[in-house]
């Protein structure tokens, strides 16, 4: 498969999930969304914490600033996307993690994205 074919597959399996309401919908709304998944992701696959605070400093200002940081979380919270917990020992800090659905989502996404992109003779 050429480059060509390579980005035209990208983009139908993109273009598909734009009208779903699911997990995927949201990781591509918006470049913010896809970082906040992204780096959540990346923690949760990694059995470690990540804080809002943490999201902030790791996801670049041009991005978004805190509070539409905030927004898109509680959003995500709120659709099931992510979840939510305090720590035991500070009751202010919140750390994010994929929800189950999210992380089966994520894990078949990244296996579409390795073959589709195997496949480049």
């Amino acid at each position: 498969m050429t480059e060509d074919k390579v980005v035209k597959k990208l983009k139908e399996n993109f273009y598909k999930r734009i009208d779903k309401h699911d997990e995927l919908q949201f990781l591509d709304s918006s470049t913010l969304n896809h970082a906040l998944c992204l780096e959540i992701a990346e923690c949760t696959f990694a059995e470690k914490a990540i804080s809002y605070e943490d999201l902030c400093h790791q996801i670049p200002r041009k991005l978004g600033s805190r509070s539409t940081i905030l927004n898109s979380l509680n959003y995500a919270v709120a659709e099931g996307y992510f979840i939510k917990e305090s720590v035991d020992y500070d009751k202010r800090i919140k750390n994010y993690k994929l929800s189950s659905n999210f992380k089966t989502v994520m894990i078949d996404w990244i296996n579409e994205l390795k073959s589709v992109t195997s496949a480049i003779e």
